[in-house]
């Protein structure tokens, strides 16, 4: 197994257990995280995105599906099954209470690494599939 495959199994197994710390400390100091949400840069700024999301998902499995290397880069398909059981701050500062809904969904994660660490981690999901399983979209819409 390479050592790109490795850090994604150990950032899989950090996830899960909800180890932020440990997250925090697969990234170098300058780092940048792209999500659906917005961007990150710096350690500090991924830990409180990261402390975020585990409040509003406590309990959750992210699993590995696809995974492929090139270089310094790794994509990474991924499963994440979770329970909203917490609030979700929305970018604009608001917050959206807990909807107590299960969800799944695929996503997947870009990431190029520097010195053995992630340097730019780019993480794509559909939001608008994840508010209409949280029941958050008009009309009910579930997909």
């Amino acid at each position: 197994m390479s050592s790109l495959r490795n850090l994604a199994e150990q950032n899989v197994q950090l996830y899960n257990a909800g180890d932020l710390e440990g997250l925090v400390n697969l990234y170098t100091e300058d780092a940048v995280l792209v999500t659906p949400y917005g961007t990150a840069q710096g350690r500090a700024a991924i830990r409180e995105q990261m402390s975020h999301d585990k409040a509003a998902f406590p309990e959750r499995t992210l699993t590995i599906d696809v995974v492929v290397e090139q270089g310094d880069t790794i994509a990474v398909e991924w499963t994440l099954v979770a329970t909203n059981t917490g609030p979700m701050p929305l970018p604009d500062g608001t917050e959206v209470p807990p909807t107590g809904k299960r969800v799944e969904f695929k996503g997947m994660s870009l990431v190029l690494m520097r010195g053995g660490k992630i340097a730019v981690h780019h993480m794509y999901f559909d939001n608008m599939a994840l508010a209409g399983q949280l029941g958050l979209m008009p009309g009910g819409a579930t997909t």
